[in-house]
């Protein structure tokens, strides 16, 4: 959560034409909520789902796409992924061979990079499983052949606040007539939603004050000021399935950003990242990237003995790699022999920032420092 930041001292200018909609795959059927979770909710209700059905997914998943499963007593199991986060199609077609109860499947394409859907798709479609494409990390992400991600299940789920600086906001579109997502009303406002917006708009600007700061003591400071924001904020969204409307501040603050420059500063990082991280210490998770990805962030392996080193000597050259494993790792206990490459990523994986509000100098000099690792 430390990739996203907001000047709150800034005064921002209203950029005629923007509509985040036009960057995402044309649907008639969607709804526009605060939180992603509440409207998994909504999907499963409109499926009309029950706990004689299962829904699958990957065990290294946010907890924001699990819960809402659990609360309303769907059952749960995962499917197993290789060392790029993507399903193992031929496990897959097993698990999903014989059993009758598998009504949904959770696609994700982690950090933005496109996971091949099409086999898994075709595969699906043989046994009349919904394949739910889960975008929350792919916003502005285009597949191999230059479309939208996000078109190719029969629902897909995007995130605004994994990329862009506002306190909340989802999307679910369904491309499915005989299932409409639309919602038809929303909670009112409270006090406890409206105390939660704040404490995430003190963690986007915690963040902010992190990237000014060159003391390493300082931002320890400011590290535990906006995770302490953060966790407030996820006290209150995390087992709240209400459906709230985006908060006007997010509908505000989405005029005044100009999304093309956005997504020309990620290409233009991530390209940087891509072509100058030399360093054996660092293995990128995916080996190849091209233009149609626009990273949320980039990840590598390291060895896992030596990433808490790793990550402490950055910091002390004001260097911020980090990890996503709190409210991610729901590898079954004393099952990890059966999740290996999920068991690998969580222990071994580091986050690579490519932000938009990071210069080319800045990237410069921050893959300098990785170099020298």
């Amino acid at each position: 959560h430390l990739l996203r930041q907001s000047n709150q001292e800034r005064s921002y200018r209203e950029i005629e034409g923007r509509n985040i909609r036009s960057y995402l795959p044309q649907s008639d059927d969607y709804s526009f909520a605060s939180t992603g979770r509440s409207l998994i909710n909504l999907l499963i209700r409109r499926l009309k789902l029950t706990e004689n059905d299962t829904c699958l997914m990957p065990s290294y998943v946010a907890e924001g796409v699990l819960f809402p499963f659990v609360h309303n007593g769907v059952k749960v199991r995962f499917y197993k992924v290789d060392e790029k986060l993507f399903a193992d199609l031929q496990a897959l077609e097993q698990q999903i061979k014989n059993d009758s109860s598998i009504k949904l499947l959770v696609l994700i394409h982690p950090f933005g990079f496109e996971q091949p859907v099409k086999p898994i798709k075709k595969l699906l479609t043989s046994k009349h499983i919904h394949l739910l494409e889960d975008c929350a990390q792919a916003l502005f992400c285009k597949d191999s052949e230059g479309s939208l991600l996000g078109r190719q299940g029969e629902f897909a789920l995007f995130s605004l606040n994994k990329y862009l600086p506002v306190p909340d906001g989802a999307i679910l579109q369904s491309y499915l007539p005989a299932i409409k997502v639309t919602a038809t009303e929303f909670k009112p406002e409270d006090e406890a939603r409206t105390i939660s917006i704040k404490d995430y708009n003190r963690h986007l600007h915690h963040n902010f004050e992190l990237l000014q700061c060159d003391d390493s003591s300082e931002a320890q400071t400011i590290l535990e000021k906006t995770s302490d924001a953060y966790e407030r904020y996820y006290a209150f969204i995390n087992r709240n399935l209400n459906l709230y409307a985006p908060c006007e501040e997010t509908w505000c603050r989405l005029k005044t950003i100009d999304f093309e420059a956005m997504i020309t500063q990620r290409i233009t990082n991530t390209r940087y990242l891509y072509d100058n991280l030399k360093s054996k210490t660092f293995r990128f998770v995916y080996e190849t990237w091209d233009e149609n990805s626009v990273p949320m962030t980039v990840p590598v392996y390291v060895d896992p003995e030596q990433r808490e080193q790793i990550v402490s000597t950055l910091f002390d050259r004001n260097v911020l790699l980090s990890t996503l494993i709190d409210k991610w790792d729901f590898i079954p206990e004393h099952q990890t022999d059966e999740f290996l490459m999920e068991k690998q990523y969580i222990d071994s994986h580091l986050l690579t920032p490519v932000n938009e509000f990071l210069s080319i100098n800045q990237m410069g000099k921050m893959v300098e420092i990785l170099n020298e690792i």
